[in-house]
Formats: C-alpha cells, sequence, structure tokens
C-alpha cells in the first residue's frame, strides 16, 4: 500500500479541522465581555461604545436604563452616564450633569441629596420642597 494514498486524506482532514477551529476562534474572538441589557456586544460595538462615552468600560453584564444609568451585574458597581462619583471619609454619592447630587453618610445612616432647582431631601423623608 502506498502510504502518500493514506497521508492525502488525513492531511485534507487536519486541513478542514484547523479551518473549522480557526472559523469559530474568530467567531469567538469577535466577541467582547460585555453585555448591556442580555446582549454580548461585538469587539466593535464595544469600540464604539467607548468612544462616544469617552471611557473605557470594563467586563460584565450590565443593566442600562432609558435615562443612561447602569448597573454592572457582574460586580454591582452602579452609575449614571455624565455623572461623577464623590467619596469622602463618611461615605460616597455622585453628581451629575444636570446639577443634581446625592450623599450617603455612613456615619449617619441616611442619605441626602438635592436637585439643581434647590430641593434638598433625605433618604429618611424629609424634603424643602
Amino acid at each position: 500500500m502506498n502510504t502518500n494514498s493514506i497521508s492525502k486524506p488525513i492531511n485534507r482532514m487536519l486541513v478542514a479541522v484547523a479551518f473549522v477551529f480557526a472559523a469559530l476562534n474568530s467567531v469567538a474572538n469577535d466577541y467582547s465581555s460585555v453585555a448591556v441589557n442580555g446582549e454580548l456586544l461585538t469587539q466593535e460595538q464595544l469600540y464604539v461604545l467607548q468612544v462616544q462615552l469617552g471611557t473605557a468600560i470594563p467586563a460584565g453584564n450590565y443593566l442600562l436604563d432609558g435615562e443612561g444609568c447602569w448597573l454592572n451585574l457582574t460586580t454591582g458597581v452602579s452609575g449614571c452616564i455624565g455623572s461623577v462619583n464623590t467619596y469622602s471619609r463618611y461615605g460616597s454619592g455622585e453628581r451629575t450633569s444636570d446639577g443634581s447630587w446625592n450623599q450617603y453618610s455612613h456615619s449617619a445612616g441616611m442619605g441626602v441629596g438635592g436637585t439643581s432647582d434647590g430641593c434638598i431631601y433625605t433618604t429618611t423623608g424629609w424634603s424643602n420642597c
């Protein structure tokens, strides 16, 4: 028996298997490690989103509402687009581009916030509006 006649089908099979694995790998590499509202983003979609927002987006499974607020279900971190997180030795909060703000005080055990029109409120139910 000619060994050439045996090696040709084996070589063709190896090339076919390598082609299938390469195709599967390229499809797998086309997706990022970021999902938004249950949809896995492609690398291109993630890049465009990061350019639009002007920031890197860490890997995770995100929920995004219609107001631009998000929650990373993987880490529990949340925020709103256009907001700045603030930190102090007593707690943390955020300021948004519309002038709203909130702060949670660990020592007081409550939060306080305000809006751009001057309303101030607490998580205990007090408000001046």
